[in-house]
């Protein structure tokens, strides 16, 4: 008799929250088991009390029968993920808990990637960092926990964009270290643009620019970055920036700037 091959599970929550068993993707349709799923995963293999759940779920306004419809929720995800499943939310006072393997969500291979490529940078290898970094960042597929919305959610869901970010920031910077840099220059106008407030990321274009013999584009990055932090913050720009400025006006070698600003401390956002 030939065995019956179960396949394995895996989660999904950088993007809409989604159980995968095998190639099939587990129907998981009403947003409030979804939410029920992407507040178990945020804490997975911890038991997760039913009263976070039903904040999740319901937010600040929960009905009367919040505690008894988690239950029921609990029963329909069960019998959607059926047998591949069996035994993976388990039922443990003063709530659940799901059971995920190693390496079966996502934000856990995330953060297993980006600790693997801090080590690897941190030792010089510059080359593997990125190439980590790059597979991290494979592992979204939208933006964390997509379509869930409650104070839960939303703070979640903030938490774990700036992880993103970081990562692309560090990719970046270790990119910077390898060979050309030419092709970084869309990547990072592009990043700037959108994240006009993020200091590192526009101190680094000003510096590929520089490298690149485009003087004049570099200082007109930063002072599109002094104009964005004054009107919109009302501050002067940081050290990193005014760092970069003062290499790009003091004509500095190409490679110098590069160095100094690897060294410094990763990028932050302004609060």
């Amino acid at each position: 008799m030939t065995d019956v091959i179960i396949p394995a599970l895996r989660f999904g929550i950088l993007g809409p929250v989604e159980i995968r068993a095998g190639d099939r993707r587990v129907a998981v349709t009403s947003a409030r088991q979804q939410a029920l799923l992407g507040a178990a995963l945020l804490q997975a293999n911890v038991v997760v009390p039913t009263a976070r759940l039903v904040d999740a779920i319901w937010g600040h306004e929960p009905p009367d029968t919040a505690p008894d419809l988690v239950q029921t929720y609990v029963s329909t995800l069960r019998r959607s993920i059926g047998r591949p499943g069996a035994g993976c939310i388990v039922t443990r006072p003063p709530g659940y808990l799901v059971k995920v393997e190693r390496g079966a969500l996502d934000l856990h291979e995330f953060e297993r990637l980006t600790a693997e490529a801090e080590r690897a940078a941190a030792a010089g290898d510059h080359e593997g960092a990125t190439r980590r970094l790059g597979d991290a960042l494979a592992r979204w597929r939208g933006p964390a926990l997509a379509g869930l919305d409650s104070p839960l959610f939303r703070a979640a869901a903030a938490r774990l964009e700036e992880l993103r970010l970081l990562a692309t920031e560090r990719r970046f910077e270790s990119a910077g270290h390898l060979g050309d840099p030419a092709w970084m220059v869309p990547e990072l106008t592009s990043f700037v643009a959108e994240h006009p407030l993020r200091e590192g990321m526009r101190a680094l274009l000003m510096m590929v620019l520089y490298r690149l013999g485009r003087q004049a584009d570099a200082l007109r990055v930063y002072q599109q970055g002094y104009a964005v932090l004054r009107d919109e913050l009302g501050v002067e720009p940081g050290p990193r920036l005014r760092q970069a400025h003062r290499s790009v006006l003091d004509g500095e070698p190409a490679d110098a700037p590069r160095e100094a600003l690897a060294a410094r401390a990763p990028a932050t956002a302004h609060p």
